[in-house]
């Protein structure tokens, strides 16, 4: 570490005096009011030691990767040189059948090592990752590892990939949670890291604070820690900001510690939105306005010119598409590729079924306005009712008390005056008193509840049954459910009309038939119409419905042999309806029967799902380039 070094202040250099102690740097310099600042705007973990008991007038910032490419970078010296390469193109011996696009992606993760493939849903980043894992480890070279961590779905469709294309490579797979068990048994000390990590669906790893997030920067610090620039990090996703922009910055920090030059998620926000301080009952909040999307929008208001706010409480004031920008700030780190500039398939096909209610679910729907207190569970309700269910509770005999543990008496402070201070009531002279427990009322056990479900007809249900008697010669259909109770109903009506049926939710995979229950792997096989033993599934199994919550089965998965999807019904993620999109939608379809979906609408709560996860999905489109809206739904 040197002495002293001159740090970027707007056009000049300002001198700083460094000084390592332990894990932190100290940083000495005459006051600057703008040097603080950029300290402050630019740096992890910073701390003034100009109040402790005993001062000292100086700033200090932990030794992170973050802290120090940062100091490279405000002392002249260029970090993101490694990514100011041109992509460099490497020779492919394996001879599987790659797209240009593919070899795009294999140079990409070569040439820059530590890198985020934001590449859509069906471009096929699978059969790269396998082609780079072979380059990397030749067969006479195993000396280092290789891991693959993705979601439940997606671990075990990605062993099938690497079945299907005879790697010769075979990482250790683990989905997140086995991960986050594994660093927390080695209690976050990872001495042996891979050499090669595939994060699969990184938009996993967004939230920082997650556990999860923390378990993958504790394996991908220490591989940095220990091979440097010579070990190759690697994030997948089809969906990197399925929420908002700021998404992408913890998945940057994961792939290239102190890329983005915002220390947190915070201050990326505030750059990236208009935001205003908000009162509620636990205090002041930040609340954002609009997101500065649009140069169009105002600086101080965040509304357009024709607005009736301008002129008369301000001048408009023209702000910065930082959305827009975003895009251009992750060049190098991040490869960003459209299926439709990738791949010759036709376009998605969206229809829109409006199915009318009955007088009875409309009287229902009013029922539960005007009796539930609180609008999410107005909104929940009404979206079960308009699937043909209810979920109540049940009682389901009884069970012991939680508060007084079976005991039947609790223990209360009796004294002569109303406090809850702990020292005014010694000084009072409180004492124990047991009495009867309220929560039980002395009897020891409470009543049990379950839920359970109500079901009733829904024109949903005649309107599916119609799809699946369309698709008996085609033998293969895709159903999504936004509900557990949705999710079973579907299986109940596929089963009624002699499906096979593949199901995926929150209680993992499971299959259903009315004959002989097939495997798991087989039926997934049989939804890929590229796999080489398809003939063969297609004459055990005629008719496969595949029945899944978006969330639980919309990642990772190849269903080809379907031309359709019926959304059934949605829940709010926009992650997990642009990721259910894609699994049909790829390499291996039919081009000639094409990919439809198709959108149940019956109450009004079915569009108000609808429209909000649009939105999701153009503010996304935005921060990969894509300006133009991508999503088109006609009725």
């Amino acid at each position: 570490m040197l002495d002293s070094i001159k740090l970027k202040v707007g056009r000049y250099l300002k001198k700083v005096k460094l000084a390592q102690n332990g894990d932190r740097v100290y940083l000495t310099f005459p006051y600057n009011k703008a040097l603080i600042q950029i300290i402050k705007d630019t740096f992890q973990g910073i701390r003034w030691h100009g109040f402790d008991a005993k001062p000292i007038k100086k700033w200090s910032i932990p030794m992170t990767q973050r802290n120090m490419f940062t100091l490279l970078y405000l002392s002249g010296q260029d970090p993101y040189a490694p990514y100011n390469i041109s992509r460099r193109k490497f020779e492919i011996t394996s001879g599987r059948p790659l797209y240009e696009h593919q070899e795009i992606m294999v140079n990409q993760i070569m040439t820059y090592r530590q890198c985020i493939l934001a590449a859509e849903m069906g471009t096929g980043k699978t059969l790269p990752v396998i082609e780079t894992l072979e380059m990397v480890f030749p067969e006479s070279d195993y000396d280092q590892a290789s891991w693959y961590i993705g979601p439940k779905s997606g671990v075990m469709a990605v062993n099938l990939e690497f079945e299907k294309w005879e790697a010769n490579v075979h990482p250790w797979m683990l989905t997140y949670e086995g991960l986050l068990s594994f660093v927390k048994e080695h209690d976050f000390q990872i001495c042996n890291p891979p050499k090669f990590i595939v994060l699969d669906e990184s938009s996993k790893i967004k939230n920082p604070k997650a556990q999860r997030s923390k378990a993958v920067a504790c394996v991908t610090d220490s591989m940095r820690e220990v091979y440097g620039l010579d070990c190759y990090v690697v994030e997948l996703s089809g969906t990197p900001a399925p929420r908002s922009p700021v998404d992408w910055w913890h998945q940057c920090e994961i792939a290239c510690p102190g890329f983005l030059s915002e220390p947190s998620l915070f201050h990326m926000r505030k750059r990236l939105a208009l935001i205003v301080e908000r009162e509620s009952s636990s205090g002041v909040y930040p609340h954002v306005v609009t997101w500065l999307d649009d140069e169009k929008k105002c600086n101080i208001c965040g509304k357009y010119e024709d607005d009736e706010a301008h002129p008369f409480s301000h001048k408009f004031e023209p702000s910065r598409n930082e959305v827009g920008s975003l895009y251009h700030r992750l060049k190098g780190l991040v490869l960003v590729q459209f299926k439709k500039d990738c791949l010759d398939l036709p376009e998605k096909q969206y229809r829109v079924m409006r199915l009318k209610p009955e007088a009875d679910t409309l009287r229902a729907a009013k029922l539960i306005a005007k009796t539930s207190t609180r609008a999410i569970e107005v909104l929940t309700r009404l979206r079960e009712l308009s699937d043909g269910f209810q979920y109540i509770k049940k009682e389901a005999g009884e069970e012991t008390c939680p508060n007084c543990f079976g005991e039947k008496i609790m223990t209360i402070k009796v004294g002569n005056i109303e406090t809850d201070d702990p020292e005014e009531m010694i000084k009072a002279g409180f004492h124990d008193e047991e009495v009867p427990c309220t929560y039980c009322g002395g009897k020891g056990t409470v009543i049990k509840y379950v839920r359970d479900t109500e079901y009733a007809e829904s024109p949903k249900d005649e309107a599916l049954r119609n799809i699946m008697d369309d698709h008996d010669e085609i033998g293969r259909l895709i159903v999504w459910g936004g509900f557990t109770g949705s999710i079973d109903k579907i299986i109940q009506i596929a089963l009624t009309k002699g499906w096979v049926v593949l199901s995926v939710d929150g209680r993992g995979y499971r299959c259903f038939s009315a004959l002989e229950t097939p495997s798991i792997e087989d039926l997934l096989k049989s939804m890929d119409a590229s796999h080489k033993d398809r003939s063969h599934y297609m004459e055990q199994y005629p008719k496969v419905c595949f029945v899944g919550h978006p969330q639980a089965g919309g990642m990772s998965l190849t269903l080809t042999a379907s031309p359709t999807e019926v959304f059934y019904s949605n829940s709010f993620s926009g992650e997990a309806r642009m990721q259910s999109e894609d699994r049909f939608h790829r390499v291996g379809m039919d081009v000639n029967r094409g990919a439809t979906i198709i959108d149940f609408i019956h109450l009004k709560t079915d569009q108000l799902v609808l429209d909000n996860l649009r939105k999701k999905k153009d503010l996304q489109s935005l921060t990969m380039g894509e300006v133009q809206q991508a999503l088109e739904i006609g009725d």
